[in-house]
């Protein structure tokens, strides 16, 4: 293919800009800019907006002159700087890029495929591997199913390292808000999700650090005031899930940062007492990690209470799932579900062990406004208690689909 011939298919193609703010990160961000370099799509505009750095970030920088657009001045915050690039990128698609973050091969290509397939989407996210400084692996994210009431009420699924979105939505919405520090991602994603359509991909798209320098990590007491604001200006209740699961997240790590080597009597103390803490504060997070997801959890299980909402579009209910073998949870033996749309019974049917299926006509005159759907299970169990695991959730059966048609 010739010079020219390149030129003509990246101008038909999406154009992403990808904004990296940087401040001191020298040694992280020369992984982030190759990360990026090493994109096989091949229309992408990249730029490094820099705070003033004291580190060696500008010789790093400076090696890629003519491949990334390196611009050092002081900003205001990190929102700003995502701002200014933004501001002065050309791209249809948006996204920002930590300076200790990296996207993984392929991640480019796979974002502009989901847009081309879903061109009303706002969004588009996929999933996130978490690793440490040393860039050793901590965890990765679920593919979470795009809920707006669950992201306003329960938590921030979104890994925003592994999130683009469209230039149009952005602008519609106003950029990203200046006056957060710790939560404007979540912020943002919130708009887009109330703007329009969101869509998630299975696949992981980036590597996201966690270390205890980090904003998330060390925001603590004002970390959680501005997630509150965020939850209650967007929300429609003022104690959501959210507020308790982001309270005991930030009640624990503060009790872990404070958790210094102690004479031995204390030591002893410690050792006795922060297990039991630690077991508590597990339930509380369980408990409103199950009201954030409305009962229906990432790995498809559905606790005795599943809520969702729906606005309109469909004149069907379907719902798909699996009760396990009474050999392998006897208390779910005799299962009954009952079907709830905006209060009235749609169905009460058993279930048996396998694989059912359920259709359920949604009731005319519910048919154009918003629903909501509850499924009440008669039996739940908890596997800990029941000596199967470690997990403490109360299940009571799988969804494998849960959709309005």
């Amino acid at each position: 293919m010739t010079a020219f011939d390149e030129a003509t298919t990246r101008a038909k193609l999406p154009l992403v800009s990808i904004v990296t703010p940087s401040l001191n990160q020298g040694a992280f961000i020369r992984e982030t800019i190759e990360s990026v370099l090493a994109q096989t799509y091949p229309n992408i505009e990249y730029i490094v907006m820099d705070a003033g750095s004291t580190d060696e970030t500008h010789a790093v920088a400076a090696e890629y002159e003519g491949r990334v657009c390196y611009i050092s001045e002081p900003d205001r915050g990190q929102s700003h700087a995502i701002n200014k690039g933004w501001r002065m990128a050309n791209g249809d698609i948006l996204s920002w890029l930590c300076a200790d973050d990296v996207l993984l091969p392929g991640a480019v290509q796979a974002i502009v495929d989901e847009f081309i397939i879903h061109p009303s989407a706002t969004f588009v996210f996929g999933r996130c591997e978490m690793v440490n400084r040393q860039g050793n692996h901590i965890g990765t994210t679920f593919a979470y199913r795009p809920d707006t009431w669950q992201l306003i009420h329960g938590f921030d699924y979104v890994p925003q390292a592994a999130a683009f979105a469209r230039r149009e939505a952005i602008e519609a919405v106003g950029l990203v808000d200046e006056s957060l520090h710790f939560g404007m991602d979540w912020d943002l994603f919130i708009r887009l999700s109330l703007l329009g359509p969101v869509i998630s991909i299975d696949q992981v798209l980036a590597k996201a650090r966690v270390y205890a320098e980090t904003k998330t990590s060390s925001g603590g007491l004002r970390r959680w005031r501005e997630l509150v604001g965020i939850m209650r200006r967007h929300g429609e209740k003022r104690y959501p899930p959210a507020y308790v699961l982001y309270g005991a997240e930030t009640l624990r790590d503060s009790l872990l940062r404070t958790n210094q080597p102690t004479p031995t009597w204390r030591s002893r103390i410690r050792n006795v007492v922060w297990p039991l803490l630690n077991s508590s504060f597990e339930r509380v997070r369980i408990a409103a990690l199950t009201k954030g997801v409305q009962g229906w959890f990432d790995d498809n299980w559905a606790g005795p209470s599943v809520t969702r909402h729906f606005y309109g579009g469909g004149e069907a209910l379907v719902i798909r799932g699996r009760l396990p073998p009474a050999s392998e949870c006897p208390k779910l033996h005799g299962q009954r579900l009952t079907v709830l749309c905006n209060g009235r019974v749609l169905s009460g049917c058993d279930v048996v062990p396998g694989s059912f299926t359920l259709n359920l006509p949604i009731p005319a005159d519910e048919v154009k406004g918003p629903i909501e759907i509850k499924l009440r299970a008669a039996r739940s169990f908890v596997p800990k208690s029941s000596g199967m695991n470690g997990d403490i959730r109360r299940l009571a059966y799988y969804i494998d689909e849960l959709a309005i048609q």
